[in-house]
């Protein structure tokens, strides 16, 4: 869907949406032609992760298309953050937040004692177990990531030890 007056084309999400009233400048309303969901301003970003993300009667072929995008702008957005916070000069936006205790300030990245490693690895044993969960989730860079994220100092086990050692363990307890 190309726009007939110059400027940009509009985005492929809105071959999946109602293109509705126009709010503003290049601003419509828009509908999800699957949910009927609706938006006063159908801004792409928006729409790209319903349908990648929210949309119950969305296809998966669609979904999945849009999720690779969405993935990809995070990536972006992500590397964008990275590069601006090596850069001596803060973009504007991003000097209202400056002010913000940062997260890393609250936790240590050190390895961690003994005991409390020990604690996590029958927390997360037990949760394996009781929700069904693959033990090969445990390698999932995914997985890996959201862990590093929450407790940095703590090295997740394999899934050769999470199914043997550790599961042994609590079967015994």
């Amino acid at each position: 869907m190309s726009n007939p007056d110059r400027g940009r084309p509009f985005s492929d999400v809105w071959e999946y949406m109602i293109k509705g009233q126009q709010q503003s400048r290049r601003h419509y309303t828009a509908t999800c032609t699957y949910c009927n969901c609706t938006w006063k301003h159908g801004k792409p970003c928006v729409l790209r992760q319903h349908l990648a993300n929210h949309c119950k009667n969305c296809p998966q072929d669609v979904a999945l298309y849009f999720a690779r995008i969405v993935g990809q702008k995070m990536g972006e957005d992500e590397d964008d953050e990275n590069d601006s916070n090596s850069d001596s000069e803060v973009p504007k936006k991003k000097q209202k937040y400056s002010n913000q205790t940062s997260l890393s300030n609250f936790y240590k990245t050190k390895k961690l004692e003994k005991g409390y490693s020990d604690s996590i690895d029958r927390s997360i044993t037990k949760a394996f177990v009781m929700c069904n969960i693959p033990f090969s989730t445990i390698e999932n860079p995914w997985f890996v990531d959201l862990m590093k994220t929450l407790q940095p100092g703590y090295d997740l086990p394999s899934r050769h030890t999470l199914s043997g050692t550790y599961l042994e363990a609590e079967l015994s307890r």
